[in-house]
C-alpha cells in the first residue's frame, strides 16, 4: 500500500459486504458476506481495476478479519483471495470455523488470487 494513500473502511450491513474506499478514488473495493450464527463466510472479494497492485485488497482482508475478531466471530472462507490472504497470515488461522471453507488444496483458486493480488511486477513474498 502507498504511505500517501488514505483509505476508510465501512460495513455496508445493509448489502451484506465491507468496502474499502481510497481518497481520490470513485470505485469501491469490497468483501461481500454472510452471517450463519456466530460464523461470518466470506463469500466474495472484488477490487477494481484502478485500485489493483496497490495493496487495497490486503488492506481490506486485513480490516475484515480484524473486525470478526473484535466481535468474537468465527470464520469461514469461500473466496479465493481471503483465502489466500490467510495463507500468508497465519495469525488469522485460529478464526477459522468448523464450516467448510475453501481449502488451501484448491491451488488454482489460490494461484488466482495470488495473481490478482500481486501482478507480476510485485511477486508475493510468501510462496507456498
Amino acid at each position: 500500500m502507498e504511505s500517501s494513500q488514505h483509505i476508510t473502511f465501512a460495513n455496508a450491513e445493509d448489502a451484506s459486504r465491507y468496502e474499502a474506499r481510497v481518497a481520490g478514488h470513485d470505485e469501491v473495493a469490497m468483501v461481500a458476506y454472510e452471517h450463519r450464527g456466530d460464523t461470518i463466510v466470506f463469500t466474495h472479494t472484488a477490487v477494481p481495476s484502478t485500485l489493483e497492485g496497490k495493496g487495497v485488497g490486503s488492506a481490506l482482508a486485513h480490516y475484515v478479519l480484524e473486525d470478526a475478531k473484535r466481535q468474537g466471530l468465527r470464520v469461514a472462507v469461500k473466496c479465493p483471495f481471503i483465502t489466500a490472504y490467510i495463507g500468508r497470515h497465519p495469525e488469522y488461522r485460529g478464526l477459522m470455523s468448523s464450516e467448510p471453507s475453501l481449502e488451501r488444496g484448491d491451488d488454482a483458486a489460490i494461484d488466482e488470487a495470488v495473481d490478482e493480488t500481486f501482478p507480476a511486477s510485485d511477486p508475493p513474498a510468501w510462496m507456498p
